[in-house]
């Protein structure tokens, strides 16, 4: 996946609806787009008109009506962003379209997509879940999921989960720029599911730091003041990274999709992220174009 700085200048958009988590993504996209020096742009689904509700009901004036209803939600979040980072450029559409297939479109001219949620429960984790990862299969770049606890932490921890795929290689990039960006640390983790020494009963971790030292390496090189940490964990890597996010600013990793039918199916590990992280979670898919180079 080559580097391609026609996307240096493009927006983080982020998609807006009824929810408070909205303008959550709103607040953290704006600062985002400060620390970028990035337009931002605040997108809502309007799928009235495809649902054949009755045009009177949506095309009512100023002061009512779902149009209205529509365009006060983008300007309540264009608010929030402005709070959060003056100076930001922002520009806000109201779009007739329905969410997915919106947001699949954005983001063919767009840094990140940036969705938050605040859902909580079993039902709503399963729906807030499933658009949010059919999304990340689609999407021509990045998605990030805003969601957890956005309080400031102690440090500003970049945590990325390392595979030793291309996607993780990614991954990887994505990460020390945004801990660089932030001036923070990068915490790589490798997480072993099986092998224990048969002489110890320990996890045989001298692959995984094979692994680690290989793709760092050279991220070490270019970024001499940034601090990167290696680790590898025995255990379920989902697990392992949820645990690690309650100390992270950021958790990024790279999606592996599984099934026959491009971005229906992705793997346990982001679909976990994306359910229950404490943090914002980041995801790169094959299909995301314009990433950073996955070599230093």
């Amino acid at each position: 996946m080559p580097a391609n700085d026609a996307n240096s200048e493009l927006p983080l958009v982020v998609g807006i609806d009824e929810s408070t988590g909205s303008l959550d993504a709103a607040r953290w996209a704006a600062a985002e787009a400060h620390r970028r020096n990035l337009p931002l742009r605040l997108v809502h689904a309007f799928a009235w008109p495809l649902m054949h509700v009755p045009a009177g009901m949506w095309r009512m004036g100023p002061e009512g009506g779902l149009r209205a209803h529509a365009e006060q939600l983008l300007a309540d979040a264009a608010e929030a962003a402005q709070v959060t980072a003056p100076g930001v450029e922002i520009t806000t559409a109201v779009r007739t379209d329905f969410a997915l297939p919106m947001l699949e479109d954005e983001s063919r001219n767009a840094t990140w997509v940036v969705v938050g949620t605040r859902e909580a429960g079993a039902v709503a984790r399963a729906i807030v879940g499933s658009t949010t990862i059919q999304l990340v299969g689609r999407s021509h770049c990045p998605v990030v999921v805003v969601r957890g606890d956005l309080s400031p932490r102690e440090e500003e921890l970049v945590v990325v989960g390392v595979d030793g795929s291309q996607l993780g290689a990614a991954a990887i990039g994505l990460g020390v720029e945004e801990a660089a960006r932030r001036g923070g640390r990068l915490l790589a983790v490798h997480v072993v599911r099986h092998g224990l020494s048969a002489r110890s009963g320990a996890p045989d971790t001298s692959a995984g730091l094979r692994l680690l030292n290989g793709v760092l390496a050279g991220w070490r090189e270019k970024h001499p003041d940034l601090p990167i940490e290696e680790r590898v964990l025995s255990g379920h890597a989902a697990g392992s990274l949820v645990d690690l996010s309650q100390r992270a600013v950021l958790v990024v990793v790279g999606a592996r999709g599984r099934g026959g039918f491009t971005g229906m199916l992705l793997g346990s590990v982001s679909q976990t992220l994306l359910q229950h992280a404490h943090s914002p979670v980041m995801v790169v898919s094959a299909r995301c174009e314009g990433l950073p180079s996955t070599e230093p």
